[in-house]
């Protein structure tokens, strides 16, 4: 056990005693319908109707510029002050990791069992583009045919620690070019297939690839493009009236600049409690995920107007007034807000403001009535410090519930298993396969005591796995390399993840642009326990 989020899962899946549950998440949830539940025991919250109406117009209109308005996405703009769940992720070239697509299929199977409970949460999902520039954001990873390396996708020339709102989708060349990588990366996988298989795969490929040139073309910035490619998916071909959120629309930062105002006149409680929290986590002998908040510690980044660039705030008081100061290292320019802690008032500097990751989520409080929050790994983790800190200076937080981290099928995987060498280091066995029937015959049938027992082995089957490959080493040519590449994603030591490692449009090409989200929506039910490790035998 390494870490607090390894805890949640063990309350969940082995429902093992974890006495601080509370303390550090307030409550988890052990099915996907039990959240639904937990969260509306939450405090409800009361936005402003004046502040609500302007929200819709807001996202009203982002929606019908892109043309993702559809007539389930007005009922859901209709329904948001009621309550949301959300998810959200940093916007990355092409769309992003196929976790984008897991939790976007996440949060709508949610919020459908909210509504059959007559407790309707309208999906969300956070467009992040207020990080700063960096390699999550401008680089894919693809599989390699040839060995277990993968091939980086990046989008050059562009200055680490700029805010990500600044990238435009006007570099045609560049598109074109990468595009042409990604169909001969695709091509060299053919070899996998059944001679009878290859027009329909080309087929799907060739779609994919049109589907990423023409978003990208209709798009002026990287916010419009992540919000087309999974809009399109999500809202066109699936109806589900998924609301996505620009993070940095200068209207809707102008409307949440007052949700820094409880970390400013309460700046000195929420640092100790975070670090307090942070205490608790590393007692239990666990590694807390980020570090102790500092006496500078500052709420929010500033955009250099000039440039783009986030500068980190050093923060200090004086008396009653709270002052942040820090320099452009872009520009040399240097920049100072002092505030009075009896009359905070940010709005000459509100869209210049970006939230941090421990004050996101208080920010958007501010304008939506979110009671779930759909998350990774990571932020299960993080979040049991921030918890604690935030409820000690009055911000009610939501439920935070933890998808399935999802592997998956493909032809080259397929026909790789069955490569004798192989015979005790793959997944793929007669077992491994009526475990996968079982969930999805239980899953079907509601059969919960039974759905539970197969998910739990399944997890269990494919952690042995992950644990007994991790300890292998072999030459990247190795059959045993290229299978932990391809199947969990383990290109190099830091990854093991098929999902987080490959963009969404690997599984995809297989299941097709038409099925892929509607596949992670069907492996999740009511009754589905939160988190663990699920598998989809994707099929062409």
């Amino acid at each position: 056990m390494d870490t607090i989020g390894d805890l949640y899962d063990d309350l969940i899946r082995k429902d093992t005693s974890f006495p601080d549950s509370k303390y550090f998440y307030g409550a988890i949830a052990k099915t996907y319908g039990d959240a639904v539940d937990l969260a509306f025991q939450l405090p409800r919250l009361d936005i402003n109707e004046v502040r609500m109406e302007k929200l819709k117009t807001i996202l009203r209109g982002f929606h019908k510029k892109l043309g993702i308005l559809t007539p389930k996405v007005e009922e859901h703009l209709e329904m948001i002050q009621d309550g949301v769940v959300i998810a959200g992720q940093q916007a990355t070239i092409f769309g992003g990791s196929g976790i984008i697509g897991n939790k976007i299929a996440t949060a709508v199977k949610i919020s459908d069992i909210s509504k059959k409970k007559e407790k309707p949460l309208v999906p969300v999902f956070l467009i992040n583009t207020h990080d700063g520039i960096q390699s999550e954001i401008t680089t894919i990873h693809l599989m390699n045919n040839q060995s277990a390396n993968s091939k980086a996708i990046h989008l050059s020339d562009l200055v680490e620690g700029v805010a990500a709102n600044t990238i435009k989708t006007d570099n045609y060349n560049w598109l074109n070019e990468n595009l042409d990588i990604i169909r001969n990366i695709f091509s060299e996988f053919k070899t996998s297939l059944e001679k009878t298989e290859y027009k329909l795969y080309s087929e799907k490929v060739e779609h994919l690839l049109t589907f990423l040139r023409e978003t990208y073309r209709t798009s002026k910035t990287i916010e419009d493009w992540i919000a087309l490619i999974w809009g399109i998916q999500s809202n066109i071909i699936n109806d589900w009236g998924v609301i996505y959120i620009p993070s940095s629309n200068p209207e809707i930062r102008k409307m949440t600049a007052e949700s820094f105002i409880p970390f400013l006149r309460n700046r000195n409680e929420y640092i100790d409690e975070f670090n307090q929290a942070t205490n608790r986590i590393a007692e239990l002998n666990l590694r807390p995920t980020t570090a102790r908040k500092e006496s500078d510690y500052s709420p929010f980044f500033y955009e250099c107007p000039n440039d783009g660039f986030r500068v980190t705030f050093s923060c200090s008081e004086d008396n009653n007034d709270v002052v942040f100061q820090g320099k452009c290292p872009l520009d040399k320019e240097e920049y100072s807000i002092k505030v009075n802690k009896d009359d905070i008032d940010l709005s000459d500097y509100a869209t210049n403001l970006s939230p941090r990751l421990d004050t996101n989520q208080a920010q958007l409080q501010t304008i939506l009535p979110t009671y779930i929050r759909v998350s990774g790994p990571g932020e299960i983790n993080y979040n049991a410090q921030v918890i604690p800190a935030v409820r000690k200076i009055g911000i009610n937080y939501p439920l935070y519930v933890k998808y399935n981290r999802i592997h998956y099928n493909t032809p080259w995987i397929e026909k790789i298993s069955k490569d004798p060498s192989l015979e005790s280091h793959t997944l793929f066995s007669s077992e491994f396969f009526k475990t996968l029937g079982v969930l999805s015959r239980a899953r079907r049938k509601d059969e919960k005591e039974e759905l539970h027992n197969a998910s739990n082995l399944l997890s269990e089957k494919l952690i042995s796995k992950i644990t007994l490959l991790k300890s292998i080493s072999e030459e990247p040519t190795n059959p045993i390399s290229k299978y932990k590449s391809w199947q969990f994603g383990m290109y190099d030591e830091f990854h093991q993840w098929q999902e987080v490692s490959w963009p969404w449009f690997v599984m995809a090409s297989i299941s097709g642009i038409g099925d892929y989200l509607a596949s992670y929506y069907r492996y999740y039910s009511k009754d589905s326990l939160v988190g663990g490790i699920g598998y989809i035998n994707t099929r062409l």
